[in-house]
């Protein structure tokens, strides 16, 4: 008989004790090729540039650390996929040691039983992957169109290279690591061939350790649950690493979520700030707020086309509104003069760690808005790689925004910029996280900006003003009059609702985390359920045995409760260790951290997720339990 039909005939002669293995696997390809594809589609920078008009649109330094986030998370599901279909596989193989040995005694060479049980493995994980890609293609276009409702594009881009590793590296483990398996059990005595999960050479005399024996004192039911844990040693290690990759995501992703959320709101803040109001000709402040917009809506796009900034109509001097300075609900009155530049990136030269040192940048050209401020009286207080540049040096200094050091610049603070139209030539001093423009704009001071544009002194084209908190209904009617003062069509805008749509973006980032977390807990269930599942039918001749001795099936149940919080303990303390160094390595740089008794409340809740699905998946075994009868007994 050819291995592929015996394979295929057996997997289907014994479907129903494999389908919970299917499902595991079908569960955890899905989501992670819906994560594969998602975070493919994170890199809008790129992708937007075909499909929205907005060629900016989030591709600053947030971006770059939720990317960074996502595809540590990536990394974590394929090491999780590869652990689990290695231990599905493995588990098979266990399961059929019976079958082995009778195939052996009835004179079947080894070579041939490799071939009969690898060809299985491989179809279980065939159809599995098969359905599971299906699956995850569907739930990701179902979750595009709930992420197009909120204004996030998630665009679906063929991913040739994470799926690719995901199957060949579980091709490769099943090969290596359940093929070995297999040939191990080749190798046995068919005798020992019976044992399945628990070694054939266990002794069940053996004097336990200082602290298995002293568990073991407290109570009949843990005792019996720490020797079916030791002799199963194997399924323990198999399922203890998977808790432990299970737990390490939902750390790293409940921990990492709430880092981004909170850190990146509070660079957008700082970028922004709040209560302001900004003064000028209601075309020039249109497009001023449009521009601040342009970070979360990827259909706006405000070009050196759009308007003339520096057009006559819109400029006016700051004395023209000196009332302003009787308003005590005005914190702070920033002067700008913002116009679109010609810029080219200048060649600098970047020391590396070695004292070596490296020619970096491409004379590349773009035409971006440059925004004239002073630096004494900036409202904003934003995040900033370097420093802001001051009055004294600010005639050869300019400060970038991070979507344009990132995306134009190889080494920014190391390079230079040049606005072709004047000549003038500017050192990058300071690299700052900008929500403006999507990050691609840059401040100079207002006096070189001026002289750049052979402006009258004085001349302004915008008014940015900070109020105190509340304030902005008692001196509206105040703030238009004095608006109006300036001219027929100059007013005011208040930008708070402009800011609030950015933040709400950075909050609708966190629905996937959150889905992942979900979705990671039915893994996580799944898991757990068939951890308790795999080992129930080698035991029922010893429910069968304590049942008739008058064991309650409370007994029982505590018996089974207990054997999984032996996994779950560890695996939990593994997760918590492992996902602090993790996050500490790949997000805590730069970022807000929550106070420090997160963590610990976070693996708190975990642990008390994990100990209620524990207990509910208790019901349909003890089901199974009452089940049992004499016929479960059987000769092998």
């Amino acid at each position: 008989m050819p291995s592929f039909d015996f394979a295929l005939k057996d997997f289907y002669r014994k479907r129903h004790s494999n389908y919970p293995f299917l499902i595991i696997i079908i569960i955890i390809i899905a989501f992670t090729e819906f994560l594969i594809y998602f975070t493919s589609s994170l890199g809008i920078n790129i992708l937007t540039q075909a499909t929205y008009q907005n060629k900016f649109y989030f591709s600053g330094g947030i971006n770059l650390i939720y990317k960074e986030f996502n595809n540590l998370i990536q990394i974590l599901f394929i090491c999780l996929v590869f652990v689990i279909v290695v231990a599905v596989t493995t588990t098979l193989i266990i399961s059929k040691k019976k079958d082995i040995a009778i195939m052996k005694s009835l004179g079947t060479l080894p070579r041939k039983l490799y071939s009969f049980y690898l060809f299985e493995a491989y179809i279980l994980f065939f159809i599995g992957f098969i359905f599971g890609l299906v699956l995850g293609l569907i739930i990701f276009g179902i979750f595009a169109l709930f992420m197009k409702f909120f204004n996030f594009p998630v665009v679906i881009v063929i991913d040739l290279v994470y799926t690719p590793i995901l199957f060949f590296s579980c091709i490769l483990g099943i090969f290596l690591i359940t093929g070995y398996t297999l040939r191990k059990i080749g190798k046995q005595k068919i005798i020992n061939s019976f044992s399945k999960d628990i070694p054939f050479n266990y002794n069940a005399g053996k004097q336990l350790t200082f602290i298995p024996k002293w568990l073991t004192s407290i109570g009949f039911n843990i005792k019996i649950a720490i020797v079916n844990t030791l002799r199963k040693t194997g399924e323990f290690k198999r399922y203890l690493i998977i808790f432990s990759i299970i737990g390490l995501m939902i750390f790293t992703l409940g921990l990492g979520a709430i880092v981004l959320r909170l850190s990146s709101q509070e660079w957008i803040k700082n970028s922004q700030s709040e209560n302001i109001v900004i003064i000028g000709h209601e075309d020039v402040i249109y497009n001023y707020s449009l521009m601040y917009k342009m970070f979360s809506d990827p259909t706006l796009l405000i070009e050196e086309n759009s308007i003339d900034f520096i057009d006559s109509q819109y400029l006016f001097n700051l004395s023209d509104l000196v009332d302003l300075n009787n308003i005590e609900e005005i914190e702070i009155i920033d002067e700008r003069l913002i116009n679109f530049y010609k810029v080219e990136e200048l060649t600098g030269i970047h020391i590396n760690e070695d004292d070596t040192y490296t020619i970096v940048g491409q004379n590349r050209n773009n035409t971006i808005p440059i925004i004239g401020v002073n630096p004494e009286n900036i409202i904003q207080n934003f995040e900033i790689e370097g420093r802001f540049f001051t009055k004294e040096d600010a005639y050869d200094n300019i400060t970038i925004g991070d979507g344009l050091a990132y995306n134009f610049f190889e080494y920014a603070l190391d390079q230079s910029i040049e606005l072709t139209s004047s000549g003038n030539i500017f050192h990058i001093s300071g690299v700052v996280i900008d929500s403006f423009y999507s990050g691609w704009a840059a401040y100079i001071s207002i006096e070189e900006s001026r002289k750049i544009l052979n402006l009258k002194d004085g001349e302004i084209n915008i008014v940015m003003l900070k109020l105190s908190s509340d304030a902005y209904n008692g001196i509206k009617i105040t703030l238009e009059n004095i608006s109006k003062s300036i001219g027929e069509n100059f007013t005011h805008l208040r930008l708070d609702e402009t800011f609030q749509d950015n933040i709400d973006y950075l909050s609708y980032l966190s629905i996937y985390p959150i889905l992942s977390i979900f979705i990671i807990s039915i893994i996580a269930i799944f898991s757990l359920y068939n951890y308790q599942k795999a080992g129930l039918m080698e035991k029922a001749k010893d429910f069968l045995i304590m049942r008739a001795i008058g064991s309650k099936t409370r007994s029982l149940k505590k018996i089974l409760f207990l054997e999984s919080l032996f996994v779950l303990i560890p695996s939990l303390l593994l997760s918590l260790a492992f996902g602090m160094i993790i996050n500490s390595l790949f997000l805590f740089n730069r970022v807000y951290l929550p106070p420090l008794y997160i963590p610990f409340i976070l693996f708190l809740f975990l642990f008390g997720v994990f100990i209620f699905f524990n207990f509910l998946s208790l019901f349909p075994l003890i089901k199974k339990i009452n089940n049992f009868s004499v016929n479960d007994f059987n000769i092998y």
